[in-house]
């Protein structure tokens, strides 16, 4: 017996250790009338996993301080989706929030109780995605614009994040010549936000690692700026700046011919018209699976009513305030809880934060963008250590 559970609790490590980059891939089985995702699976068996080992007390629940606020907003999901949506909508939704949320928490026990092991295995892991979805692309004759594999395209700049977050926390260079390998392709991905967020980070890395020497050069430059927009004050004219390529009129005179086919156009209307659902459904959103119906009323083509490809905005529009305040609520307890070690582990929160939030503002809802979601707080667990290990999981 104990031979067994000791095979299950390496089983459970490697798949622990691999969903996370999996979700990010577009494998699938189809079946008779269904199209299951292969991470899917994957977490399934990992909850299973986990119930086999806590039955036989050979594994704990752990998870940062403040974590366990995302079952209450499971909960507010249940109810909201009763009331607003349908029977169906909310078990759906509710069961789809509760696998991912439970398995992130076994994951990051695991990546504390096997620090060094589940580090190596998910490292391994992004990297071989990412040479999957490279030599794919290249096996159909594309060598850029690496977005045929649905959500994988978000996996080369993920994994330069990880990568260089490693390299950063653990002064480790073992992965410099692989993210030096890897850099080209996120170039050639053309996937612009995982691009943006990718050199944002690493830029912030960098002020970090020589802080002081830059803290001078950047104090320097922007003296001199100021010295400069002294002497001409009207080199910078703000008064034609816009967020936005397209005005008021071109968005609500849509020319939605064009809009197929323009995606900066598509986009924009998309967060115009999510905006004004969200400010008449502030405070508990139209309900769960709700915000294409509701935007269907913008558009005369169905094909066109999407979600806004802003992650924060859906939330606001299909939860209401009230329930992102809920999925934010795990970091206002860890940050209270002030959980940082050093000052390496803060830097490293901050800058997966960053990234977490510049993809979210670009992302369509779904499991990867959730897992990201939570990217700072738990999964940043490529990041643990074995005296981590000590303090928290064998306390």
């Amino acid at each position: 017996m104990q031979i067994k559970l000791q095979i299950i609790e390496r089983l459970l490590l490697v798949l622990a250790a691999t969903v996370i980059p999996l979700y990010f891939t577009d494998l699938r089985l189809s079946l008779p009338g269904v199209i299951i995702r292969l991470a899917d699976i994957s977490s399934i068996t990992i909850i299973g996993l986990y119930f086999v080992l806590a039955r036989h007390r050979r594994i704990v629940w752990c998870v940062p301080h403040g974590y366990q606020m995302v079952f209450v907003f499971i909960g507010y999901c249940l109810l909201l989706g009763l009331l607003k949506s349908s029977l169906k909508d909310a078990i759906v939704e509710s069961v789809q929030w509760a696998l991912l949320l439970v398995v992130i928490g076994i994951v990051y026990g695991q990546s504390i109780k096997y620090p060094k092991e589940f580090q190596a295995l998910f490292l391994k892991a992004l990297l071989m995605i990412c040479i999957f979805v490279v030599l794919y692309h290249f096996a159909h004759g594309k060598y850029y614009h690496y977005k045929d594999l649905g959500d994988a395209k978000y996996i080369l700049a993920l994994t330069g994040v990880v990568l260089v977050s490693h390299i950063y926390f653990f002064n480790n260079k073992k992965y410099i010549f692989p993210l030096i390998i890897l850099y080209p392709f996120i170039l050639l991905s053309l996937e612009r936000k995982g691009i943006l967020a990718f050199h944002i980070v690493s830029l912030i890395y960098l002020i970090m690692a020589y802080r002081y020497a830059l803290k001078w050069l950047l104090m320097g430059a922007f003296g001199f700026g100021v010295v400069l927009l002294m002497l001409a004050p009207n080199m910078v004219d703000l008064a034609e700046f816009s967020f936005f390529n397209y005005s008021d009129v071109e968005i609500y005179y849509l020319d939605e011919d064009a809009a197929l086919w323009v995606s900066n156009l598509h986009r924009q209307s998309l967060v115009t018209f999510g905006w004004d659902i969200f400010q008449k459904n502030i405070f508990f959103g139209v309900g769960p699976k709700m915000l294409a119906n509701h935007m269907i009323n913008y558009f005369y083509s169905p094909n066109l009513a999407l979600y806004t490809h802003n992650v924060f905005l859906d939330i606001l529009i299909e939860y209401g305030v009230f329930g992102l305040i809920l999925l934010l609520f795990p970091y206002f307890i860890f940050g209270l809880k002030n959980n940082f070690n050093s000052i390496r582990q803060r830097d490293c929160f901050l800058c997966l934060l960053a990234y977490s939030i510049i993809m979210l503002f670009f992302m369509s809802s779904g499991a990867p963008s959730m897992l990201l979601f939570y990217f700072p707080l738990c999964m940043g667990f490529a990041f643990n250590s074995a005296a981590l290990a000590d303090t928290k999981y064998n306390k």
